[in-house]
């Protein structure tokens, strides 16, 4: 068969080309400017260019054909089929790196005060206890959050799997003078359907093993005394600090990073649970030796105002922190 490759309408077009073209479908402009096809450019025209990818895959072949010289069928079969190897490139290539930055902006949420402090109330939760169970772990999050320093808010929702269900948790919090403060966190059950509002301050904590008034008479004969903000309770000399508290920040006593090493966290009061969440700890990683918040690393002078108000709360200072 004679090559009529170029010679615009009068051009035959071989039966074994004209068919669906990949490339002129999804690289459309891209492809026309390639394949001498300017009729491709009307993508830029408005409404045309919902209809124009599908006339360019259809019609794409013969167009190509009769606007451009090729050295032989199979020659333009070959660089057709570059045209849609490429194509098939580049569409992986933007779906990889929409996947990686939606991973990351997802992780940095994650990572954020506002997530780790309604995690934190969310794990202190008596109703996320008995609903959803422990341990429990969260997936990633979406939603929004907007800082502008010291201010900001967040709206995120999260899901989360226990021992005993799964569901997903909705919160909003504010950021006021650097400090994040969550104004509603909500529990939606998957199977049921139905939603309870959580109380952060309504904790899982045990009762005190041994825990008993203190009176005049028994403060003398007790060699330790742990006082917090809204309970006073006693323990041996052997587990100084160990009590577990039901509200309240405790004031370390000597060095202030040996007290709290000496709790569980579920020793920790609901209070103490949100000041270390600011700094990026939960349950999960509360005293693990393989793992650790950002925060751990970092100095007192590169901290955030709301890291370094929630360190001055449970007892450290620039000097105390800069030791570890």
């Amino acid at each position: 068969m004679e090559n009529t490759s170029g010679q615009g309408k009068k051009a035959i077009v071989p039966a074994e080309i004209d068919g669906w073209n990949w490339g002129a479908f999804l690289l459309n402009w891209i492809w026309g400017i390639g394949n001498n096809t300017f009729i491709a450019l009307l993508m830029f025209v408005p409404f045309v260019n919902f209809i124009m990818p599908f006339v360019l895959g259809v019609k794409g072949s013969a167009w190509a054909w009769q606007n451009k010289e090729w050295e032989s069928i199979e020659h333009f079969k070959a660089v057709q089929k570059k045209w849609a190897y490429w194509t098939a490139i580049v569409y992986l290539f933007f779906i990889a790196a929409f996947a990686g930055l939606f991973f990351i902006i997802m992780s940095s949420m994650k990572d954020s005060d506002a997530f780790k402090l309604a995690e934190s109330q969310f794990e202190s939760s008596r109703e996320a206890s008995e609903i959803i169970g422990k341990p429990f772990s969260t997936g990633l999050p979406s939603g929004n959050i907007e800082t502008s320093e010291p201010s900001g808010k967040a709206t995120i929702s999260f899901g989360v799997e226990g021992s005993k269900g799964k569901g997903t948790v909705y919160f909003d919090a504010v950021k006021e003078l650097g400090q994040w403060k969550i104004n509603s966190l909500v529990l939606e059950e998957e199977s049921t359907g139905k939603r309870i509002d959580i109380d952060p301050h309504a904790t899982t904590s045990a009762p005190v093993e041994g825990a008993v008034a203190v009176t005049p008479a028994l403060a003398e004969k007790t060699a330790t005394s742990v006082e917090v903000e809204k309970v006073v309770i006693t323990t041996s000399e052997a587990n100084v600090g160990a009590a577990k508290a039901k509200a309240g920040v405790r004031k370390p006593t000597g060095d202030v990073n040996e007290f709290w090493g000496n709790f569980t966290w579920d020793d920790l009061s609901a209070d103490e649970k949100k000041l270390w969440a600011v700094l990026g700890w939960n349950g999960r990683i509360w005293g693990s030796e393989s793992e650790s918040p950002a925060s751990e690393e970092t100095s007192w002078a590169k901290l955030s105002e709301a890291e370094r108000a929630a360190l001055t709360s449970l007892g450290y200072d620039k000097k105390s922190w800069n030791k570890e």
